[in-house]
């Protein structure tokens, strides 16, 4: 076991600490709904260290895996077993080696949705004794008809004395009616699988179409909360805005997918050589490599490469997840129009292209206009001089050299006018110069910025950078 940042439960909030309790005091299943950004893994975490449970299931998004692995080690010191790559058996090898005792025993597990759609990855896993089932974003699971769906009540159906949490800070995505999976998931026996149409009759207005049936509206939820009070917690932000701090920080760990890693792995040699050969790191060739690589590792498709990107799948899901207007930062200009035009919700748009006027009317609509959802912009440009206080999420899909310029640009939201709490998002992938850049970041925001300069961070990056290859090659 490692040592761990914070302790249980003594390091959670005052509310995180009475959700805990609730939990504790009972052995029912739950709905564990509050907004993002409110803390609900440690909470969940916590469940699972001190509620006397031998083996836990994390079912997550494919992005949220590496996110759990940090966070129980964080709060226990533990690192968590998780579904690998490749064959069939290998995407199971640490549960067989826990199963055959071969290992070390993990208290933890964590698969990605997927995972349970395949037969014979359920029937390893139907095997184990699993006692506690924790299900982050379950939302996901709304559509009864997905393979995913279908694959859990399978899987639970094998777990019937199992707990069930399910995290999700979106439970009503569209209407009413995405609830009933998450219900029939917690408590089967007070709601049928298969009486999805009762549940929106007695919840929903609705007409038939000779597509389906068109829910138009809502009905009873005060009878509905009631119902679902006994086995539900939900905090709101707003709520627990006494104890959130006025800024705070989520790094979320990600995994580049193999034909992603493959690349990037070419491009990063293709560097190294250049430095090898005595190009200094401020040569035009250089830089353009380095820039290259930071732009690879956000998303291929910018640089002229058809490839997955694991940032981007992880910001179109926080995207689905999420509730309420969100900033998006990159120094890409070419990033930021990608985003522009590919991503479906309303949004403003501002980079160096954008002229003042147009700047300042977009900035009005985004803080008046409840109908626009996003806020896209280079951080060079939309990092400075505007207001946009109507959002409390800000994405950094990636950051610049200087700290002071990241502050600046977070200080958008964080300022005079702010009603809430503003939540900055880091998504890192993991064995990357993100990896790199972010341990020289935050080093360096504890020194006194004005004797810092971007060359000076450039230059430890590339150094990190080489220090991790040598340990890797050796």
């Amino acid at each position: 076991m490692n040592e761990h940042r914070f302790k249980l439960p003594e390091s959670l909030f005052p509310f995180q600490k009475e959700d805990l309790d609730r939990l504790l005091k009972t052995e029912e299943s739950y709905l564990l709904l509050s907004e993002m950004g409110t803390g609900k893994t440690p909470v969940a975490i916590g469940l699972a260290m001190l509620g006397g449970y031998r083996k836990t299931l994390i079912a997550c998004p494919n992005s949220l895996q590496l996110e759990w692995v940090r966070q129980i080690r964080d709060w226990t010191g533990i690192d968590a077993a998780v579904r690998g790559r490749g064959s069939y058996y290998r995407r199971l090898e640490p549960l067989f080696y826990d199963m055959l005792g071969k290992d070390s025993y993990n208290p933890f597990f964590i698969v990605n949705y997927e995972t349970l759609r395949t037969q014979r990855h359920r029937e390893i896993l139907n095997e184990y004794p699993f006692d506690l089932i924790i299900m982050d974003e379950g939302h996901r699971l709304r559509n009864q008809q997905t393979s995913q769906a279908k694959g859990m009540f399978e899987f639970l159906s094998h777990h019937k004395d199992s707990r069930v949490l399910i995290l999700t800070g979106s439970p009503i995505v569209n209407n009413p009616a995405d609830l009933h999976t998450l219900l029939c998931m917690v408590k089967p026996d007070s709601y049928n699988r298969y009486g999805r149409m009762s549940f929106i009759r007695d919840y929903c207005y609705f007409w038939q179409t000779r597509y389906g049936i068109k829910i138009t509206g809502v009905k009873n939820m005060e009878i509905l909360r009631e119902k679902t009070a006994p086995f539900t917690i939900r905090r709101t932000k707003k709520e627990v805005l006494p104890y959130l701090p006025d800024k705070y920080y989520r790094r979320v760990l990600l995994e580049m997918s193999d034909e992603q890693r493959e690349i990037y792995k070419k491009m990063e040699d293709e560097l190294w050589i250049l430095l090898d050969s005595g190009e200094p790191l401020w040569a035009p060739s250089v830089l353009a490599q380095l820039t290259r690589l930071r732009q690879l590792n956000l998303e291929p498709t910018i640089v002229g490469i058809t490839a997955p990107s694991a940032k981007t799948d992880f910001l179109k899901e926080l995207l689905e997840d999420t509730n309420g207007k969100i900033v998006i930062y990159s120094c890409f200009e070419k990033y930021i129009q990608y985003l522009h035009f590919t991503l479906p919700y309303p949004h403003i748009c501002i980079t160096g292209e954008t002229s003042l006027t147009d700047r300042a009317d977009m900035v009005r609509r985004f803080q008046e206009d409840d109908s626009i959802r996003l806020a896209l912009g280079t951080t060079q440009c939309m990092g400075e001089g505007i207001t946009l206080t109507a959002a409390s999420n800000l994405v950094m899909m990636d950051r610049w050299w200087s700290p002071a310029v990241n502050t600046q640009a977070e200080d958008r939201l964080h300022r005079i006018g702010a009603k809430n709490a503003v939540q900055v998002i880091l998504p890192v992938i993991e064995d990357t110069i993100d990896e790199s850049f972010d341990k020289i970041l935050e080093g360096k925001k504890k020194l006194s910025v004005e004797f810092l300069n971007d060359r000076d961070i450039m230059k430890e990056t590339v150094e990190d950078l080489r220090q991790s290859r040598r340990r890797t090659d050796g």
